[in-house]
């Protein structure tokens, strides 16, 4: 069987492949999607309105890429250069800052208990000088004193005192004149800033002592009774609280259902307990506490009674006496009319002086002192 017309043996019925245009010599068709071949030049466009072709605008840089990175940098150099001048000027501050004696503290309010230790913490933060010159001084009511000078402990803190890691003040068995401000000052001649201080404020806390208390043993019923409580050796200032039998007396008498009845008013800072108008529940033992941050002391319990008025007695007692007073006035009364008061005026006004013998004159001198007689002559 021959073959279809046209078609060689071999073929089976495959047309022949045509020429390819590079074959051909001419150049492939463009994509309509593919943009302009490497290294070319960009298409100019042509518009129809204004005629000339117009060369389109650069593509944006893609992010993280070199020339993305050279304009970021671009930007930033005008701040820079604006920084430059400051950071110039801020130099020699910062020089100076370097080479400036400074302290600080761990604690410039410390507080401690009577005859304990305290340490009084002056630390050297920064100094060029290598043996800076170190001043203690204690301020107390308006005075100044030394504490440490020449590197020598002043006055009773060479007993009790000394200096620790080079600047600290250390004070052992602290007594409550100790309370004052403490300044620490450092000389040192090499730094620019040769001279630097830092005030330390001490409290010595002291325990109160036992209250002086006072409490009426007796008050009738209706009437007003008063009690204080109160210490001064106490620092700082002592607050006060009554107790009855061994309870607390609360200041507000509505807060405890025990004290309702009772009419009181109670000032915890001058620790003045006064009833305004005591009743039979009053009657108990009271005593009083002091107390501060240091400790609390108390007074011994003392027994006040609230007692019934006796009407009766009372006015049995005024009967008793008016009657005895109208007794006493009938007594002169009678007395007087009786003549025993006349009688006895009578009798003083009957004796007369004994008349003097004659011839004799009774004449007292001064350098005598005593009584003589002389004899006249009568012619």
């Amino acid at each position: 069987m021959r073959p279809p017309s046209g078609l060689r043996d071999g073929d089976e019925g495959v047309p022949p492949p045509r020429s390819s245009p590079a074959l051909r010599g001419l150049p492939p068709p463009a994509s309509p999607a593919a943009g302009p071949p490497p290294g070319s030049a960009p298409p100019r466009l042509v518009s129809a309105a204004t005629g000339p072709a117009v060369p389109p605008p650069p593509p944006p840089p893609r992010p993280g890429s070199a020339q993305a990175r050279r304009g970021a940098l671009g930007s930033a150099h005008p701040i820079m250069a604006l920084r430059r001048p400051a950071l110039l000027l801020l130099l020699p501050l910062l020089g100076c800052r370097l080479l400036a004696v400074e302290l600080t503290s761990s604690n410039t309010k410390p507080v401690v208990q009577e005859f304990q230790s305290v340490e009084l913490s002056c630390i050297i933060k920064s100094t060029v000088t290598p043996d800076p010159r170190i001043e203690w001084k204690k301020i107390r009511d308006g005075e100044t004193s030394y504490v440490f000078f020449d590197n020598k402990m002043q006055g009773d803190f060479a007993t009790r005192a000394e200096i620790l890691s080079r600047t600290s003040l250390v004070i052992k068995n602290t007594t409550r004149m100790d309370t004052a401000t403490y300044r620490c000052e450092v000389a040192a001649p090499s730094d620019t800033k040769t001279i630097d201080e830092i005030n330390i404020q001490l409290t010595v806390q002291v325990k109160p002592m036992t209250p002086r208390c006072t409490v009426p043993k007796a008050v009738p019923v209706g009437k007003t009774a008063s009690l204080h409580c109160h210490e001064n050796e106490g620092y700082p200032k002592s607050t006060y609280s009554w107790y009855r039998n061994s309870e607390p007396l609360s200041p507000d008498t509505k807060s405890n259902a025990k004290f309702q009845n009772s009419s009181y008013t109670l000032n915890p800072t001058t620790g003045t307990l006064v009833f305004h108008a005591v009743h039979k529940g009053d009657t108990g033992r009271y005593s009083c506490i002091a107390t501060n941050d240091a400790g609390f002391a108390k007074c011994e319990e003392q027994e006040m009674e609230v007692y019934d008025l006796n009407i009766g007695g009372i006015i049995g007692g005024v009967l008793v006496v008016v009657a005895v007073l109208v007794l006493i006035t009938l007594g002169i009364c009678c007395a007087y009319r009786r003549g025993y008061f006349a009688n006895s005026k009578e009798s003083a006004e009957s004796y007369k002086t004994p008349a003097k013998p004659d011839g004799v004159n009774y004449i007292r001198t001064d350098d005598e002192g005593d009584f003589r007689h002389k004899s006249s002559f009568v012619i």
